[in-house]
Formats: structure tokens, C-alpha cells, sequence
């Protein structure tokens, strides 16, 4: 059985240079897709939240009066009003 040498000052590592370039570029390019995952998400977030106001926006907004239908209550006040001189002069 061979024996076993513990690690020590001359102890030594052999790597071949093809497997470290390997290494690194994967080590780069799963913290470029890190980086790329992330901001998108923070993108989504962002957009979710104003879309959130956006609908919330509209929510408030529904019951609200519109200017055209407003217009027209005071046109048929105008009509009614007409309409009851018109039938007291009869």
C-alpha cells in the first residue's frame, strides 16, 4: 500500500491549463447569468409596482364623474326647467 503524504511545503498541485480556462470561464458565466437573472427580476418588481399604482389609479378614478356626462345633467336641467315654464304658461 502506498503511504500517504501529508500536505507540506513541498507538496505541489498539477492543473492543467485547458481545465483552469474551463474553470473560469464558468465561474464568469454563471455570475454573468447571476447578473442577468437579477436585473430582470428588479426589472419585474419595478414594473409590477407601477402597474399596481397604475390599477389603483384607475380604481379611484372609476366612480368619478366624466365632463361629457356632467354636461349633459346641466343640458336636461336646462330642458327641465324649460319644460316646467312651458307647461305653467299653458
Amino acid at each position: 500500500m502506498p503511504e500517504s503524504k501529508g500536505i507540506s511545503d513541498s507538496s505541489s498541485l498539477k492543473i492543467s491549463l485547458p481545465m483552469i480556462i474551463q474553470a473560469v470561464g464558468f465561474i464568469g458565466a454563471l455570475v454573468y447569468g447571476y447578473g442577468q437573472l437579477n436585473t430582470r427580476i428588479q426589472f419585474l418588481e419595478v414594473e409590477s409596482q407601477r402597474t399596481a399604482s397604475y390599477i389603483k389609479e384607475m380604481k379611484d378614478a372609476q366612480d368619478d364623474p366624466i365632463p361629457s356626462d356632467v354636461r349633459q345633467d346641466i343640458i336636461l336641467e336646462f330642458i327641465l326647467e324649460d319644460i316646467e315654464e312651458l307647461k305653467e304658461n299653458l
